[in-house]
């Protein structure tokens, strides 16, 4: 090979070194654009999933809340069976003077204003009215009945009053305490209901963030994976240029040669160049063909 041909080589290797180094200039902007991508998803991305640790922190101190909520509920459930044990004793009376009361309403047939108005009707006969003594005895006996009935209904009237009164005495502290313990257990519930909502909620926007965050982080690992295939792109351009200032060393050593040395460098190279070809299968000349033949690399 001629000293021109061997300048031209070199020329044409520096040539494609610039060419190769304005792609690698263009894929450095390249990487430094994608890092920027890839840092600003990651900022986003680790934003969001600082929110969702958040909205997963506050619903459990709520669900903890409530369940002291219900623990205070239970407390005063308890209380109250405790009261309505000592309620008993009152309300069995209660029970036992209704009876009693219903037994004599049963034998009276009548309200207390309706027999006593019956009573002085019929006395009013009996003194005022021309009546014989058929009749007169019937009233008589009327009279006498009516007079029993309303003391029957007096009795009830009376037992009705020690059911009034246990109510209004006896049993109206307890009333009392049960009604504040179910305003109390009603608040308590309310309370309950409106912490699980917000808690509702706070999932629900917890679920929300984590699709986005999930998103990004699948946006994350597809830049990532970008970026790390433009630093072998990179990598290999640079790898490139490394091996063509190696070719442009070999070159210059070709000036200092002999004319034999050069001659059997080109052959080397043509030889080599044989070898690679028919290793990919491609064809090959007869030229080339002799060359891996007598390189024994043919098998």
């Amino acid at each position: 090979m001629q000293n021109f041909e061997i300048a031209q080589k070199i020329k044409d290797i520096r040539e494609r070194i610039s060419e190769i180094k304005e792609e690698v200039d263009i894929i450095n902007v390249r990487i430094q654009n994608k890092t920027t991508e890839v840092d600003s998803i990651r900022d986003r991305r680790d934003r969001l999933n600082d929110q969702v640790k958040q909205l997963s922190r506050k619903p459990k101190e709520i669900m903890e809340e409530r369940k002291e909520v219900w623990d205070g509920i239970s407390e005063t459930n308890d209380e109250k069976k405790k009261i309505f044990r000592e309620m008993q004793p009152f309300l069995q009376r209660i029970g036992e003077l209704r009876k009693e009361r219903d037994i004599y309403n049963d034998a009276s047939r009548g309200t207390i204003e309706r027999l006593k108005e019956n009573y002085t009707n019929t006395r009013e006969n009996l003194l005022s009215s021309d009546i014989n003594l058929k009749n007169e005895l019937y009233l008589f006996q009327y009279l006498f009945e009516l007079r029993d009935r309303l003391l029957v209904k007096a009795r009830a009237d009376m037992v009705h009053q020690q059911i009034v009164r246990i109510k209004e005495v006896d049993l109206a502290k307890y009333n009392h305490e049960l009604m504040s313990m179910e305003k109390q257990i009603g608040e308590l519930k309310s309370q309950s209901h409106e912490g699980l909502e917000e808690a509702k909620e706070l999932w629900s926007r917890r679920d929300e963030i984590r699709e986005r965050a999930q998103k990004e982080h699948k946006a994350y690992i597809d830049a990532v994976k970008k970026l790390r295939d433009l630093n072998r792109q990179g990598w290999e351009k640079r790898k490139k240029i490394q091996e063509l200032y190696r070719q442009i060393d070999d070159w210059r050593k070709e000036f200092k040669k002999t004319h034999d040395e050069r001659k059997r460098s080109d052959m080397g190279r043509k030889t080599k160049d044989a070898v690679a070809k028919y290793k990919r299968g491609e064809k090959l000349s007869l030229e080339e063909l002799s060359l891996v033949m007598e390189s024994g690399e043919m098998k």
